[in-house]
């Protein structure tokens, strides 16, 4: 069943609970004014008949009264504009005898016991009253008219007196009012049952659509979005969380095409970077078969073209395996490090290796981190050798370590032709190149491994760090690291 089903079949019920709720009271409610109102018309018909009994004669009885008499002429006019009509009066001895009967209808269906009850304070005349059914069909329907019957003492006298009377009008009455109050029913829960099914549509609506909009998106649709109606409303809420989520879901779904484009262009990278060195080795393996044994020469060369691949295969293999683990988020050592000291002594052991550049470190002094020293001198090596594979040589470069803000920075700034504008934002990529189609051999890019870049990016951010890229002020190209202190 559907919940808008289900919610205006739930409205309905409790109205029509309460509409059966109040119809039972005011039923009962009715009834009482009803049965109240029969008694108290019988008991003044009573007591009159009673008292004209008493002025009969000595002795008592109803012997020689006409129906034609002044007082049950008035009696019975009394009776009709109260609504009723007494048709039947008797008055009896104790032991049941009759002493004079005034019908204006035939008789009545009485009770078996006549006897009146006992007298009260409450009920002087010691009245009971017993309702007689004559048909089949209930109290309000039928063709034979239902009786009311009182019985009571004649004040002053030893006899009983039995009035009846029929409730026709009353229950013809009765019986109007309940169909009334039963056609109101029916026809208050139709109304508002259309009224609550409009109402309920409306509101489930938009529920609709966003089930409608799931559907689309689960087909592959994920830039869809829900439209939010009424932001401050269940339905408006449900809708933006789900907007969110879908943002979230869209954001994770192109993460993970970017990364799995990444990996992909990394290994077809890392197996371009391995086929070289691999056909080298390969190469000069093949000449020694063929007879380079035989020239001393000739071996020697391939000898060093063998181990210098080696190396460089190693070094493209450690550094995959650095990244690798950097990814994994595997924890890092974590003691004092003077990035200042640090860096004094890379810049030295560069200007050994690379003895016709001018380098220059510019520091405020100890500029101190928490972090894996072993790592971050690898990031300023890279750095440094990234300036020396990439400039000319002798060209100036400088390393800076500063402190601002609470963070630790260090630069490493050179002099050269810069970085395009549009290879900026990509240079930290694994084995990105700024000319893709260019070949990559130990001659051309000695050492290079197209992914020290890379690590000094996953070194800053595994220290909860970052490292950026930007034209240096003076021409050239800059590389900043920051890192927490």
């Amino acid at each position: 069943m559907s919940l808008r089903r289900r919610i205006v079949l739930t409205q309905l019920g409790l109205l029509a609970l309460g509409l059966l709720t109040a119809g039972a009271s005011s039923f009962a409610a009715l009834n009482d004014w009803k049965t109240n109102s029969e008694h108290k018309r019988m008991t003044s018909v009573g007591r009159e008949a009673a008292a004209l009994f008493s002025e009969s004669g000595p002795g008592g009885g109803w012997s020689r009264l006409s129906e034609a008499s002044s007082g049950l002429d008035r009696l019975w006019r009394a009776a009709g504009d109260g609504g009723g009509l007494p048709l039947f009066i008797q008055v009896r001895r104790l032991d049941g005898t009759p002493v004079e009967t005034v019908s204006f209808v035939g008789e009545p269906p009485l009770p078996d016991d006549l006897r009146p009850g006992a007298t009260s304070g409450g009920n002087p005349d010691g009245e009971r009253f017993v309702r007689m059914e004559t048909s089949d069909d209930g109290p309000f329907g039928g063709d034979d008219p239902d009786w009311l019957v009182r019985t009571a003492w004649v004040p002053g006298e030893r006899t009983i007196l039995v009035t009846a009377m029929t409730t026709t009008a009353q229950d013809e009455f009765f019986g109007r009012t309940l169909g009334t109050l039963f056609s109101v029913t029916l026809a208050v829960l139709l109304g508002v049952g259309l009224l609550v099914w409009r109402a309920v549509r409306r509101a489930t609506r938009p529920l609709e659509e966003i089930a409608a909009t799931a559907a689309t998106i689960g087909d592959g649709d994920l830039a869809r979005r829900l439209a939010v109606h009424g932001p401050k409303t269940e339905v408006g809420r449900l809708a933006d969380a789900l907007n969110g989520m879908l943002e979230q879901i869209e954001a994770s779904f192109r993460e993970r095409e970017a990364s799995r484009d990444r990996l992909r262009r990394f290994v077809a990278d890392a197996s371009h970077e391995l086929r070289t060195p691999v056909a080298t080795v390969r190469g000069y393996a093949e000449l020694f078969r063929r007879g380079a044994a035989d020239r001393p020469e000739d071996l020697a060369k391939a000898m060093r073209r063998i181990e210098s691949e080696a190396e460089r295969m190693g070094r493209l293999v450690d550094e995959m395996l650095l990244l690798a683990r950097l990814d994994q988020g595997r924890p890092l050592e974590r003691d004092p490090v003077d990035l200042a000291a640090l860096a004094a002594d890379a810049v030295a052991d560069a200007a050994v290796v690379d003895q016709g550049r001018p380098l220059t470190l510019e520091a405020d002094g100890p500029v101190v981190v928490t972090g894996d020293a072993g790592r971050l001198r690898q990031v300023l090596d890279n750095l440094l050798a990234n300036v020396r594979r990439h400039t000319p040589a002798g060209t100036a470069a400088t390393v800076r370590v500063t402190a601002r803000d609470g963070e630790a920075v260090l630069e490493v700034a050179d002099e050269g032709p810069g970085i395009p504008a549009d290879d900026l934002p990509r240079v930290f990529e694994r084995f990105y190149r700024t000319d893709e189609s260019r070949a990559r051999d130990a001659a051309a890019q000695p050492g290079g491994s197209g992914l020290g870049l890379s690590i000094v990016a996953a070194v800053a951010a595994a220290h909860g760090g970052r490292a950026s890229a930007a034209p240096a002020p003076g021409g050239g190209a800059a590389f900043t690291i920051t890192l927490p202190r």
